[in-house]
C-alpha cells in the first residue's frame, strides 16, 4: 500500500526516516515530505495550516498517487483530514497517532487547554515571525522522555519553530466528515504531551476506528520506529 506520513510540529519528514524504512520492509511504498515552513531556511512568517496543506496537496498529486492511506502525527491529525477532504476518493485509510482530529470551523488551539494557548501565543508573539520554539528541555520532559541524552541533543539541533498559524487558522473541511473514511486511531502508551483522556476525546469523534496502542513517548517514530511501523501495519 501507499502510505503518507505527515509529521507534527518543530520537525521534518525526516522524523519519519525509520518508521518508512520499516513499512517499506513490509512491502509499503511511503511518503514523508517536509512540510511547508520547516526546512532550516524557510520564512515561515505568514505560514498558515491551509497554505501547509495546499503544498501538501500539491505534493502528493505530484507524487501521481491516486490512491493511498494517510498517517497523521500530533498536529499532522489535521492535516491529513485536509488531504482528506480534497482528494476524497484517493484516501482509502487515515490513522491518527495522538493527534488532533478537527471538526469543520475548529483550529488545533481550540482542543488544547487554555494555559498552554496562553503560553504559545506568548511564545509566538515575542518571535520575530509568529513562531512557537520549542527547547531541548522541554523535549526531554514531555515529548521525548525515553531518549538518551544523545539522541535528544542530536535532534535539539534539527528542531524548527512552527508557525502559529498551523496552530490558530481554523480548517474548513466540506466533505470529510460526510466521506466517513475508514479511520483508526494509534494511542501511544508512554505520550506525556498531553493527559491521555484529550487524545481519548480525539479519538471518540471518528465514527468506529481501529485503534491500537504502541509503546513509546510523543516521538515514538524516533524512539520506537519499529513498533508503530508495525501498528501502523496492522490498523490499515
Amino acid at each position: 500500500m501507499k502510505i503518507i506520513l505527515v509529521h507534527g510540529g518543530w520537525q521534518g519528514g525526516w522524523a519519519w526516516d525509520d518508521v518508512a524504512a520499516a513499512l517499506e520492509e513490509k512491502g509499503h511504498e511511503t511518503f514523508h515530505p517536509t512540510l511547508l515552513g520547516h526546512e532550516k531556511d524557510d520564512d515561515r512568517a505568514g505560514v498558515t495550516i491551509s497554505k501547509i496543506a495546499d503544498d501538501l496537496i500539491a505534493r502528493i498529486k505530484d507524487q501521481g498517487w491516486t490512491e493511498f492511506a494517510i498517517v497523521g502525527h500530533s498536529g499532522g491529525g489535521p492535516l491529513a483530514q485536509l488531504v482528506a477532504d480534497a482528494m476524497p476518493d484517493a484516501v482509502k485509510n487515515i490513522t491518527f497517532v495522538d493527534a488532533w482530529v478537527l471538526h469543520d470551523g475548529e483550529c488545533i488551539n481550540d482542543v488544547l487547554p487554555a494555559e498552554l494557548v496562553g503560553g504559545l501565543t506568548a511564545m509566538a508573539s515575542a518571535s520575530p515571525d509568529d513562531t512557537v520554539p520549542m527547547t531541548r528541555e522541554l523535549l526531554g520532559r514531555a515529548f521525548m522522555q525515553d531518549a538518551n541524552a544523545e539522541s535528544l541533543d542530536r535532534l535539539a539541533q534539527r528542531l524548527i519553530p512552527s508557525p502559529m498559524g498551523w496552530l490558530d487558522q481554523p480548517i474548513r473541511l466540506n466533505s470529510f466528515w460526510a466521506k466517513k473514511h475508514p479511520s483508526a486511531y494509534i494511542f501511544l502508551k508512554e505520550d506525556m504531551a498531553m493527559p491521555a483522556e484529550v487524545y481519548r476525546n480525539m479519538a471518540s469523534r471518528l465514527e468506529n476506528p481501529k485503534t491500537a496502542e504502541s509503546p513509546g513517548s510523543h516521538q515514538a517514530m524516533m524512539t520506537r520506529p519499529r513498533e508503530l511501523a508495525d501498528t501502523i501495519d496492522s490498523v490499515l
